[in-house]
């Protein structure tokens, strides 16, 4: 869980800096987006994969 919030949080700064580099929307638009990318990577991360991972297991 640790490394999840980690990687949120890199996605994070990633997805901000390149909206702010790419979009030159104001400042709160771009952090707003941002956070909503980074609850779906975070949401990804959590649930989904564990799923994949237990459909994948019960396959094999």
């Amino acid at each position: 869980m640790k490394q999840n919030i980690i990687y949120s949080i890199i996605f994070f700064f990633v997805l901000f800096g390149l909206k702010y580099l790419f979009d030159k929307s104001d400042v709160q638009t771009m952090l707003v987006y941002s956070a909503i990318g980074t609850v779906i990577f975070f949401i990804y991360r959590v649930v989904v994969r564990k799923m994949l991972y237990k459909q994948k297991d019960q396959e094999n």
